[in-house]
C-alpha cells in the first residue's frame, strides 16, 4: 500500500470512530487538587517498630496529605492521631483484613472502615474473598485487594471472580512479594490488563505496607516507597476514599504528574521534569499492548478506532513509576 493510501485509510477509521460516538469517559474534575497518600501502613506493636503517633508524624513531616493505618483485625481511627490532624494532613480508618480457605490465606483493606472486621473463613479462597469486600461495603467502606503475588496467593481467576471491588495492589513496596511476578506467575500489570481485557474494571493502588521506621535498608518495610495521589475537591474522608473508587487518582514510586486530561478524544499527562530528565511513557491498551510511546512531555494520546481501554505506564531514567488509571471507552 502506498504511504499515501496508508495515511488515507488511518484517516478514514479515526474518523469512522468519531461519528460512532466513541470516546474517552471521563469524570469532571475542575476544582479538583491532588492530595497524596499512603493506603497501606502498620504502626501498632507487634506490626511496626514505633508507634502509631510516630508514624503519623513522618507521614505528615515528609509531605503527606492523608495515611490509612492498616493493622491487622483492629480499626486506627483518627482520634488516635488527633494531634497530627489538622487542614492539610487526615487520618483515614483502616483495617487489614485476613481470610482464610484451606490453609491459604488472603488480605484485603479495608478503607474508611467503621469497625474491626473478623477474619473470614470459607471452602474457597473465592468465596473468602468475596466475604472480606462484602464486610467492608456493609460498612460504606472501600476494600482493596492486598499483594496479590505475595506467597501466590490470588491469581487472575480469583480477582476476576470478586464483585463490588474495582481496587487492587499493583504495586506494594513490601520486600519480596512478587510484583513482577517470576517464571511461573504473571507479574501483577499482567494480571491487571488481563481482568481489564476481560471486561473488569479494576484500578491499581501503589502503596508502602510499611513496618520499618526506625531503620532503613532496601530488605525492610520502610515508608515513603509507593503511594497514590488522589484528585478530591477537599481533604475529607468520604471524598477521598470515594475518589479512590472512582478511579481519580494515579500511582506512584517517585514520578510526580501535573496533570492528566481526559479529553472526549485524547489524553494528555504533564509530568513534573526532575533533574532535566525526560520520562518515557508508554500508553496501554487490551492483552497489554503498548499502543504508543513516547517522551513528549505533555505525553499525548489520540483514541484509536479498536481501543477499549488505554493505561498509562511513566518511567524515569532513576527507575521510578507512575501508573496512570485505566481510560474506558464508552459510546
Amino acid at each position: 500500500m502506498k504511504p499515501r493510501s496508508a495515511a488515507f485509510l488511518c484517516l478514514i477509521m479515526v474518523s469512522c470512530g468519531i461519528r460512532s460516538g466513541r470516546r474517552f469517559e471521563a469524570i469532571n474534575t475542575d476544582g479538583m487538587r491532588w492530595f497524596k497518600g499512603n493506603t497501606h501502613a502498620h504502626a501498632r506493636e507487634g506490626e511496626s517498630d514505633t508507634s502509631v503517633e510516630a508514624v503519623g508524624k513522618w507521614y505528615r513531616d515528609h509531605g503527606y496529605q492523608f495515611l490509612v493505618i492498616t493493622d491487622h483485625s483492629t480499626v486506627t481511627f483518627p482520634e488516635t492521631l488527633a494531634g497530627l490532624a489538622d487542614s492539610t494532613f487526615l487520618a483515614i480508618p483502616g483495617e487489614e483484613i485476613t481470610g482464610t480457605a484451606d490453609g491459604k490465606d488472603l488480605e484485603i483493606n479495608g478503607l474508611n472502615v467503621l469497625d474491626a472486621v473478623p477474619p473470614q473463613n470459607d471452602s474457597t479462597l473465592t468465596a473468602v474473598l468475596q466475604k472480606c469486600v462484602d464486610a467492608v461495603r456493609r460498612q460504606k467502606g472501600v476494600p482493596v485487594i492486598n499483594h496479590p503475588n505475595y506467597q501466590w496467593r490470588l491469581d487472575r481467576a480469583v480477582i476476576s471472580t470478586v464483585e463490588r471491588c474495582g481496587l487492587f495492589e499493583v504495586y506494594n513496596a513490601f520486600p519480596g512479594v512478587g510484583n513482577e511476578g517470576d517464571s511461573g506467575h504473571p507479574g501483577l500489570e499482567q494480571v491487571w490488563d488481563s481482568l481489564l481485557t476481560s471486561g473488569k474494571r479494576i484500578y491499581g493502588i501503589a502503596a508502602d505496607d510499611g513496618h520499618a521506621y526506625t531503620r532503613f535498608s532496601p530488605d525492610l518495610s520502610n515508608p515513603g516507597r509507593a503511594w497514590v495521589m488522589v484528585r478530591a475537591r477537599r481533604l475529607d474522608a468520604e471524598e477521598i476514599v470515594k475518589n479512590l473508587d472512582s478511579g481519580l487518582f494515579y500511582s506512584s514510586t517517585g514520578v510526580v504528574i501535573e496533570d492528566i486530561r481526559i479529553r472526549p478524544r485524547r489524553i494528555e499527562i504533564a509530568i513534573r521534569k526532575t533533574g532535566g530528565r525526560e520520562a518515557a511513557v508508554e500508553f496501554i491498551g487490551s492483552g497489554g499492548r503498548v499502543l504508543a510511546a513516547t517522551t513528549d512531555n505533555p505525553a499525548v494520546y489520540d483514541l484509536g478506532p479498536e481501543d477499549v481501554y488505554v493505561r498509562a505506564r511513566i518511567l524515569d531514567a532513576d527507575g521510578s513509576r507512575a501508573w496512570v488509571q485505566p481510560v474506558f471507552v464508552v459510546r
